[in-house]
Parts: C-alpha cells; sequence; structure tokens
C-alpha cells in the first residue's frame, strides 16, 4: 500500500471516480488519472524537504491568458496567498475564475492543487491580485503567480477558528483556519517551484492584504489573515530558513 496513491485516490474520488482506495495504483485509478488529465508524482525522497505537488487538471474548464508573465524569463517572481470565502469546491472556484476573466491555482483542503487544463503554472497569467503594490511593482498579478486556498475566511460561520488582534498584516477578527493539509502543502508548493524556477524570489511570497496595504487600501481585501497560523512577515523567514 502506497501513502501517496492513497492521497492521489481519495482526491479523484472528490472528483466522482468511484475508486477502492487501497493505496494501489492499478488500471481503474490509471483509467480515472486518464480521464481527469490529472498528474501523479513519485512519491518524496526519505528526508526529502519537499516533493511535486498533486495537480489536478480540470479538462472542462479553460482560462484565457495574458501571455508569459512580464518578467525576464517570463516565469512569475512572487507568489500571492489568497483565500477563496468558499467551501472545498475546488473545481467551482477554478470554473468561477474562468467566468470573470481571472487566472490562478486553487488549493482544496487536502492540498492538491487544481488548474484548468492548458495553463501553464510558471508562465501564463491572468488577474488575481487587482489593485496591488509590493517591493515597488504595481499590479503584481502580471509578475507574481496567484494560489486561491479553499477557505471561509474572515467572519466565517464554519470553523476551526483562529483570532487576531491585528499582528502585521493581518486585518482584525475571527478567520476560519486554513487545513493542516493546506500550509504544508502550500510550503512545499512553494520550495518545488523554487527549485523549478530559481527568478521566484521568497520575498515575494505576498499576502492579498499586505498588497493592498501597500497600494493604499488596508483592509480591502482581508486574505490570508489568520487563517495563516503565522503572519506573512513570519512564513517569509520560515520559508527562507528551510
Amino acid at each position: 500500500m502506497d501513502s501517496f496513491v492513497l492521497k492521489v485516490q481519495k482526491v479523484l474520488n472528490k472528483l466522482g471516480a468511484g475508486l477502492v482506495v487501497d493505496g494501489i495504483r492499478g488500471p481503474k485509478t490509471d483509467a480515472a488519472l486518464d480521464a481527469e488529465a490529472g498528474e501523479v508524482s513519485a512519491p518524496p525522497a526519505s528526508g526529502a524537504k519537499f516533493h511535486e505537488p498533486t495537480f489536478v487538471v480540470h479538462k472542462d474548464i479553460k482560462f484565457d491568458t495574458n501571455g508569459k508573465y512580464k518578467t525576464p524569463t517570463g516565469k512569475f517572481i512572487g507568489l500571492t496567498v489568497h483565500y477563496t470565502v468558499s467551501g472545498d469546491s475546488p473545481r467551482g472556484v477554478l470554473g468561477w475564475l474562468a467566468e470573470q476573466g481571472y487566472g490562478c491555482m486553487v488549493m482544496g483542503h487536502d492540498g492538491s492543487i487544481h488548474i484548468p487544463a492548458g495553463f501553464d503554472i510558471f508562465t501564463d497569467w491572468n488577474d488575481h491580485s487587482g489593485k496591488s503594490k509590493w517591493r515597488g511593482l504595481l499590479g503584481v498579478s502580471k509578475y507574481y503567480a496567484g494560489m486561491e486556498i479553499c477557505c471561509w475566511g474572515k467572519d466565517s460561520k464554519v470553523g476551526p477558528f483562529r483570532e487576531s488582534k491585528g499582528e502585521a498584516n493581518i486585518i482584525p477578527g475571527k478567520y476560519q483556519q486554513f487545513t493542516k493539509e493546506q500550509e504544508e502543502e502550500l510550503t512545499n508548493f512553494i520550495l518545488w517551484a523554487k527549485s523549478k524556477n530559481p527568478d521566484f524570489n521568497l520575498d515575494n511570497v505576498v499576502g492579498h492584504d499586505e498588497l493592498r496595504t501597500e497600494y493604499g487600501l488596508k483592509g480591502d481585501k482581508q486574505d490570508p489573515g489568520a487563517s495563516l497560523s503565522m503572519t506573512m512577515p513570519e512564513y517569509r523567514e520560515k520559508l527562507k530558513s528551510l
């Protein structure tokens, strides 16, 4: 029994595959992967700091893009951390983003990362951060990828909760927490992406709330706020220590 295959089977079942969750990668699991065009990577080696994320590709959804990021290599140099203000429906969020003309990755409660067909996470960009500023750059969607994390966020009626009095980037209030899997897989994605894309600067891992504050619109956005278990400045320092 392979624990990594177990996780993938659970993700596929949320998409309606109807698999027996036994941790064995057999023909039915492979067929379900082919049907969703999802990708399974090898499990991390013992002691590895990161592994290839579990991406689920939705063939029935497509994003319009504005071409490559406006960076020297055409790849993103930062990441905006969002929450969805919705429940655990990555497919629904992706569909909404496509309808609105936005574009970024969506993370489910289990840490799987959902993207539409044909979307290159390293080079394809569309708006997700709106009015934003960070380290002298305006309109960071042209330079930074986005990660929407399924979570109700501030003033959620669904727990578990974390409350903040307004530390660092956080707008005071009560927030639904990100799941343990979401936090672990967000960190994993960032370390993995950095290994693939050396121009990705960990000082550019930024909250949507921070981008709005830098732009002069503090409080206009609250994500990730206290949904993340630490402030964004603390999180950046943690990433750099790994």
